[in-house]
């Protein structure tokens, strides 16, 4: 009986000792993956960090050119007003020296009501225009939809309540319904 009793004992034993290995090489592995995985985390972070940069930099370049297309608009206004300073100043020196009222007020009413409306598209708005026909209807997430104000095309990602979430290039941008227009990219583009 004591002899079996010690045989027991030794099976057990040797289990025991398997087990307890097999244990400390699922530890060291554990502690591999872990130290793999703080790795993946410290490169995660990194890569977070750089993108944020990426777009940190697309945002201001994008606000850069929406500055640039307002300063353009507003140096044609500067331009529009001061041609138009000079030729109402132009009439008022015919006014003083004109008998015929009527001819220089039919002069001025063209002048100032009857302008035509020209506007010169952009390099960028050509292209785009080139590239890509305004559908219009229903915006929906998936679709391709141009910014009214500055021309640039994105796919929207996302719509909440009034505003659609656009990614325009790299750059998620919220940009109200109301300044966008659902567009298809023409077959010859």
């Amino acid at each position: 009986m004591i002899e079996k009793a010690r045989g027991l004992v030794e099976d057990d034993q040797y289990r025991l000792d398997k087990l307890l290995n097999r244990t400390e090489q699922d530890l060291r592995d554990i502690a591999k993956k872990d130290k793999e995985l703080e790795r993946l985390i410290k490169e995660n972070e990194r890569l977070q960090k750089e993108m944020q940069q990426v777009m940190d930099r697309e945002r201001h370049k994008q606000q850069v050119e929406v500055l640039r297309e307002q300063n353009k608009i507003n140096e044609q206004r500067i331009t529009y007003l001061k041609d138009m300073e000079r030729k109402l100043k132009q009439i008022t020196i015919e006014w003083k020296k004109e008998d015929d009222k009527q001819k220089l007020i039919k002069q001025m009413t063209a002048l100032l009501f009857n302008r035509p409306e020209t506007k010169k598209a952009s390099k960028m708005q050509k292209k785009i225009e080139n590239k890509y026909s305004e559908v219009g209807g229903e915006i929906k997430i998936g679709d391709k939809v141009k910014m009214k104000r500055n021309h640039q095309v994105g796919e929207v990602l996302e719509i909440k309540s009034k505003r659609a979430v656009v990614k325009i290039g790299m750059l998620p941008m919220q940009v109200e319904l109301s300044d966008l227009v659902v567009v298809k990219e023409n077959a010859s583009a």
